[in-house]
């Protein structure tokens, strides 16, 4: 049964090894269908240059679509993240997600790397600062959860980079060191701490999370198999977001509109006073804010972190509309937030897989739950322990489904009386 399934699925997804030796052929392929997009393929070092083979290392892919597109938003911040590959051949999927006009995740570029290092995430960071055009100098911001060699990575290729960690993982590990409970200040922390380059306050890399969630059924896939998985992921997901851009009823994006409503719900509660012609001080019931509409900057940086007016502005606005013409609303928000047929490669070389290793035990492609976290029922099993209390109930005979078997010997659970190492009582 087991060899039958193997077969199959190799039918259905391709061979393993087999897919290392075209994937040259697949790089030439999405270049001529993509003009302009970056593929990079690294191989190991080889002492004899007259071999015919190279053994894979790694493989970078940006799209030029979706850089073009990024460039457009002008939303510098981008999360990065790593996880694992379940395959034959093991290794990490590199991930930079940033955020659109509707504050969704905007995949830019991945790799596959052999594992995740600072030398991987190096070159992973080189090549991405060569596609959106990021000198070595950038005042670019980064959010990510501290993976093995990004902090020390980011440092040497953008050391003048803002570099954001996400407060979830940080308040993870210090239950895990001190094993009790914690809470951090984040949004007080955030408008003192950041800086509105990225037009962001996020706190938190949901981004990668939501992206590496959608590529767990390409992780265990031979590698072009999962290249493409991850290749149709990006095209429908451009397509939703232009699904999803056309239902908007105004000049901002659905979620920026939604947002835009309940801060002027929120402004018309605020007292505004006028100090001169671009200073206003801002009054609600527990503190008081001073907003300078020349230079759209609130003393609360709301503004000046998300690039949409806070409500202290908009009450400003509010009044500046009953001494001047100060025209649609809107255009005090940000422009971020207006709406098989292959030929063989020419390459002498060919690409044989990296070296395997088979994994101890069987493999896991469930996300490891943190402290704390509930883990959910499979909606399958809840299902059939419903069929069996219904049988039961009617009369029928009662099954072991659900329930936990005890030894017979020691009485514990988890283990039976041959694998028991109680001792035996004469």
């Amino acid at each position: 049964m087991r060899r039958a399934k193997t077969i199959a699925l190799q039918r259905k997804d391709g061979d393993y090894t087999k897919q290392y030796t075209h994937l040259r052929s697949y790089i030439d392929e999405l270049l001529k269908a993509n003009p302009g997009s970056t593929i990079k393929l690294d191989v190991e070092p080889c002492a004899n240059p007259n071999l015919k083979t190279r053994q894979f290392r790694r493989i970078y892919v940006c799209y030029a679509a979706l850089v073009k597109g990024f460039k457009l938003l002008g939303r510098e911040l981008l999360g990065l993240d790593g996880c694992f590959m379940k395959g034959k051949y093991p290794g990490q999927i590199l991930t930079a997600v940033g955020t659109d006009g509707n504050n969704c995740l905007y995949p830019v570029a991945f790799a596959i790397v052999e594992a995740e290092c600072t030398d991987s995430w190096k070159w992973f960071l080189d090549l991405l600062g060569d596609d959106l055009d990021l000198p070595h100098d950038a005042n670019f911001t980064f959010i990510s959860d501290r993976q093995k060699g990004l902090i020390q990575a980011v440092e040497s290729v953008f050391p003048r980079a803002e570099h954001r960690f996400c407060c979830r993982h940080i308040q993870e590990n210090l239950r895990q060191t001190w094993r009790g409970d914690f809470e951090i200040p984040a949004a007080r922390w955030s408008r003192s701490h950041f800086s509105g380059r990225a037009k962001s306050d996020m706190l938190l890399n949901n981004l990668c999370e939501s992206f590496n969630k959608q590529l767990v059924g390409a992780r265990d896939k031979p590698i072009i198999t999962c290249l493409e998985y991850i290749r149709e992921f990006m095209t429908m997901r451009i397509v939703t977001v232009k699904k999803m851009q056309a239902t908007a009823r105004g000049p901002l994006t659905p979620q920026a509109t939604k947002a835009w409503d309940e801060i002027q719900t929120e402004a018309s509660k605020l007292t505004v006073m006028m100090v001169d012609d671009v200073t206003y001080q801002v009054k609600s019931l527990r503190s008081q804010c001073v907003v300078n509409v020349g230079d759209r900057t609130c003393t609360c940086r709301r503004w000046d972190l998300t690039g949409m007016p806070c409500k202290h502005a908009v009450a400003a606005l509010y009044n500046m509309i009953e001494n001047m013409y100060v025209g649609p609303l809107e255009k005090w928000v940000d422009e971020a937030y207006w709406p098989d047929m292959w030929t063989p490669s020419k390459c002498p070389t060919i690409i044989t897989p990296p070296k395997h290793h088979t994994q101890i035990g069987k493999p896991k492609k469930n996300k490891k739950k943190a402290l704390g976290e509930k883990k959910k029922v499979v909606a399958s099993k809840k299902r059939k322990i419903e069929e069996v209390q219904e049988l039961f109930s009617a009369g029928g005979r009662l099954t072991r489904l659900g329930h936990e078997k005890s030894c017979g010997r020691c009485g514990g659970y988890g283990h039976n009386i041959r694998t028991c190492r109680a001792p035996i009582q004469q």
